[in-house]
């Protein structure tokens, strides 16, 4: 699975979602409401190669436009969602 894209939908790493909705990392880790420009500046921090796909649809919420974020990586899924997710709570978001 080397050099493969991976897909991060914002629902992924969103806090307000539970985990039947699609959250795939654990609630503290998250991020309240992605959007698809953080995730984008959250893995050009992480030295990846990302690519928007804005009118895409998450298969669970078909009717939602969320879009969508790929990229290239050997990182695991998980490892991939919570760096990304902790870059935007942490370097992105400065409260």
């Amino acid at each position: 699975m080397k050099n493969e894209f991976t897909v991060i939908w914002p629902v992924y790493i969103d806090s307000n979602r539970t985990i039947s909705e699609g959250r795939k990392i654990a609630k503290d880790e998250s991020v309240d409401d992605p959007s698809l420009k953080e995730i984008r500046k959250a893995c050009y921090k992480l030295h990846l190669q990302p690519a928007i796909e804005k009118y895409k649809s998450y298969p669970g919420s078909w009717y939602e436009h969320s879009g969508r974020v790929t990229v290239k990586t050997d990182m695991k899924k998980n490892e991939l969602l919570r760096a990304v997710a902790s870059k935007i709570n942490n370097e992105i978001r400065k409260y």
